[in-house]
């Protein structure tokens, strides 16, 4: 039997109304799970970013944003008179960026028959921008009699304060302490104890297989001498640019060593 119009359009209009509604729920559905995708992918990638960012802040040289760390060395010295210990040095040096400063301690006490003979005590700070002494200052006393030493540096000059005297100097004039390899070379020097000009006559006398506390150093042996008044002299052994010993020779025509400890 053929069914009217009335008879189709009624029962294909509730079958076209539920697929539109299945459909319209499918749309729906599909649409929350790509926005949820696109949510989580967003998420995802800002993470990613972070990880990355937080991986390369890590992974940046420690002084990137600031000065490099200072290199430090920190040496001690024995001093030895015909065996015995009288005393020690000290040496801190602080290289940061083109600054060097250089930190001198000296501690010597001679004692007769359990009584101090003789007493010594000398400090100063050095500091050295591009190889150039920009300040210096120590305070010694010897056996009683003190000294203080300032020099502070001119854009042309060097100025001194020796014990209450004020002088110019040359800005290549350098303290005669000695502490690393190329102090040496500062032929025009001064004596850090008293302030005193030098100039310095140095002797290279050749390599020398050096053993100090059981240790063979590899040196090279150098004499240092004073030419204006001879009151200055030392000999010095450096294991490469690393100072290791120091002798000096008394008023009273005794060894003196310093060796690294």
């Amino acid at each position: 039997m053929r069914m009217t119009r009335a008879e189709r359009d009624c029962k294909i209009t509730p079958r076209h109304s539920t697929a539109n509604r299945h459909l319209s729920h499918y749309w729906r559905f599909y649409g929350a799970i790509s926005r949820a995708i696109r949510k989580k992918t967003v998420i995802t990638m800002r993470t990613i970013a972070l990880c990355l960012t937080l991986l390369a802040l890590s992974m940046a040289p420690a002084g990137a944003d600031k000065a490099v760390a200072a290199a430090k060395i920190h040496k001690v010295f024995d001093i030895v008179r015909g065996g015995d210990k009288i005393g020690t040095d000290t040496i801190d040096i602080e290289r940061q960026n083109d600054t060097t400063t250089v930190k001198i301690k000296t501690d010597v006490s001679v004692k007769v028959m359990f009584i101090e003979a003789y007493r010594y005590e000398h400090s100063c700070n050095e500091t050295w921008k591009n190889g150039q002494l920009i300040a210096f200052k120590s305070r010694t006393n010897d056996n009683g009699t003190k000294h203080s030493i300032d020099v502070t540096a001119a854009p042309d000059k060097l100025s001194m304060d020796a014990d209450g005297k004020h002088s110019d100097l040359p800005k290549t004039v350098a303290p005669a302490s000695l502490w690393g390899k190329d102090a040496i070379h500062h032929l025009d020097a001064f004596d850090p104890d008293t302030g005193k000009p030098l100039s310095i006559e140095v002797t290279d006398l050749g390599n020398e297989a050096l053993t100090i506390h059981g240790v063979t150093h590899e040196t090279q042996h150098y004499k240092i001498a004073d030419t204006l008044s001879g009151d200055f002299a030392r000999e010095v052994w450096f294991d490469g640019d690393v100072l290791v010993r120091t002798k000096i020779v008394g008023s009273d025509n005794s060894v003196i060593l310093s060796d690294l400890r």
